[in-house]
């Protein structure tokens, strides 16, 4: 049974997301506003594959960002806010190990479904496609590790963020996908989706000037 993640502690804070807002306490955990904590619906499920997160600074300021959430389910992850592994002696010697591979779609990339051996280390690069391919091509070791891509059975439910393609999905659905195959376990991960549908469900109610939100009127 998926284990139930303890609710998280918060602290303080004036401005969340880069937009000033009412003062409000924001989980130390999750990096969500203490109204909308997603840790109780945290499910954390041990996968055999080592993941390590990689994700774009830039993306680290995007409130709905799934990234924190994968590694949150994941007790056998390790995230990284980072432009890349160059500059970090343990992170490089550990992506430079035997039996790593960097789950990125597209040109080169072996199918998830055709893999004779699963990796070891998946490393997951977290950021818009284009700040993720930049990530890549820049980085000398990530642009050598042989590169995993998958298509996804289903489309995603990431209905509060543009995707460039029908194909493709959020990082926690693609980690959840990929390891669900890697590991020959179909549906093992599914429970770590549970806390990225209520990212979703919040944040439309949020829009929607649901529970929570704070009506502002201008002056004049």
């Amino acid at each position: 049974m998926p284990a139930l993640a303890p609710i998280c502690p918060s602290l303080p804070a004036d401005e969340y997301a880069g937009q000033a807002v009412e003062p409000r306490t924001v989980c130390m955990r999750c990096r969500r506003p203490s109204g909308w904590c997603l840790c109780p619906g945290v499910r954390t499920v041990v996968s055999r594959t080592h993941v390590v997160l990689l994700q774009h600074p830039r993306e680290a300021r995007v409130p709905i960002s799934t990234c924190r959430l994968a590694h949150l389910s994941l007790p056998n992850s390790e995230m990284h806010v980072t432009f890349g592994p160059e500059g970090r002696p343990m992170l490089s010697a550990r992506l430079a190990e035997p039996g790593t591979m960097v789950l990125f779609p597209g040109p080169g990339s072996v199918d998830v479904t055709t893999l004779a051996t699963p990796p070891r280390t998946l490393v997951v690069v977290d950021g818009t496609w284009s700040n993720a391919r930049k990530m890549v091509q820049r980085s000398p070791l990530l642009s050598r590790l042989p590169r995993l891509g998958f298509n996804p059975r289903h489309p995603s439910t990431y209905r509060i963020r543009k995707e460039p393609a029908a194909h493709c999905l959020s990082t926690i659905e693609a980690v959840a996908y990929v390891l669900d195959v890697l590991e020959g376990t179909p549906g093992q991960f599914a429970p770590i989706l549970g806390a990225f549908d209520r990212l979703v469900e919040t944040q439309i109610a949020y829009g929607q000037g649901g529970p929570g939100r704070t009506s502002r009127k201008r002056g004049g």
